[in-house]
């Protein structure tokens, strides 16, 4: 029954679905930036993580300016479920909040910055991950 089961569901197959909590904390920033990188394929999924990073910013302004913690930690809240749900509804992948929080949250102000500056596309060829599109979702990960 089980291995029924297991046919009928999609499965991605590769890196990204390999890391755990415990390998992401013995990976160096390095390593994890390209398999951030990796799983942030779509344009949707990235403008998802930009709004989501300019959100946690702005609520961290106002936390500040108001002197009200509860609009941080609300806006972060926020940015983050934005951000996890663009991975289940477009890119069809896990999210790496769980393989490393903190690094999620470097990256995705790296990602932000390269896409301001015009160069997130050739961060991904520098890295060996093609253009910044879509995967087939029959492609496993490298």
């Amino acid at each position: 029954m089980a291995a029924r089961l297991a046919e009928q569901r999609p499965v991605t197959r590769g890196v990204t679905t390999d890391k755990t909590f415990r390998d992401g904390v013995k990976m160096t920033f390095a390593e994890f930036w390209r398999l951030y990188l990796d799983v942030h394929r779509h344009p949707l999924t990235r403008g998802m993580h930009y709004s989501a990073t300019i959100v946690g910013i702005i609520a961290t302004l106002l936390a500040i300016y108001h002197q009200q913690a509860l609009f941080c930690a609300a806006g972060i809240a926020f940015a983050v479920v934005m951000a996890v749900t663009s991975h289940w509804w477009v890119e069809h992948n896990q999210p790496l909040i769980r393989v490393n929080a903190f690094y999620g949250a470097l990256a995705d102000l790296r990602m932000c910055w390269l896409a301001m500056t015009g160069g997130i596309g050739a961060e991904y060829s520098r890295l060996g991950l093609g253009a910044p599109a879509p995967r087939s979702h029959s492609q496993p990960a490298e």
